[in-house]
């Protein structure tokens, strides 16, 4: 593909300098949930999916970004900034980090049909940077999800206490 390609604005460097169309993006992963489900994939299948494509969207986006922030609940409200372009709120309890996203990009919507929140994709995503930063995350999961009936979506990211990983 050469650089005057019209394919070549859509490259995951372009993407993570603009707003995407998340209203397609959310669309069409929740079709994507109804696909596999009449393919007679189980939740906890489904669940499995969205993370693995998470941590291999945060895995090219790492490639790309530059995030400035220090401090970890900073780092983590900036890369939500520059992948998800949402503004969130962290609060830190202990070894948890809390996430609130009132305006989530990919929960925006209660789906009758669907129980396997859109942002486990986002949570995966964001954990797969920190890691390849040098973060130790023990775990990472969708406390709560606008697309289940919550009024916003909550993401919990458990840290190891050492907080980095020697280099």
């Amino acid at each position: 593909m050469t650089n005057d390609s019209p394919l070549s604005e859509y490259t995951r460097k372009a993407l993570a300098t603009k707003r995407m169309g998340f209203n397609q993006m959310r669309n069409a992963l929740y079709w994507l949930q109804r696909i596999m489900k009449r393919f007679d994939l189980s939740d906890e299948e489904i669940f499995r999916n969205l993370k693995i494509m998470g941590t291999n969207i945060g895995a090219t986006f790492f490639l790309e970004i530059s995030p400035v922030s220090t401090n970890l609940p900073d780092l983590i409200k900036e890369l939500y900034k520059l992948t998800l372009s949402s503004k969130v709120n962290v609060f830190e309890k202990g070894n948890h980090i809390y996430v609130e996203d009132k305006n989530c990009a990919l929960c925006k919507y209660k789906y009758q049909d669907v129980s396997i929140p859109g942002c486990n994709i986002s949570v995966a995503m964001i954990q797969e940077i920190l890691a390849r930063m040098g973060y130790q995350i023990e775990s990472s999961e969708v406390i709560e999800s606008k697309a289940l009936g919550n009024k916003s979506c909550i993401h919990e990211f458990k840290v190891k206490m050492e907080d980095k990983v020697n280099e």
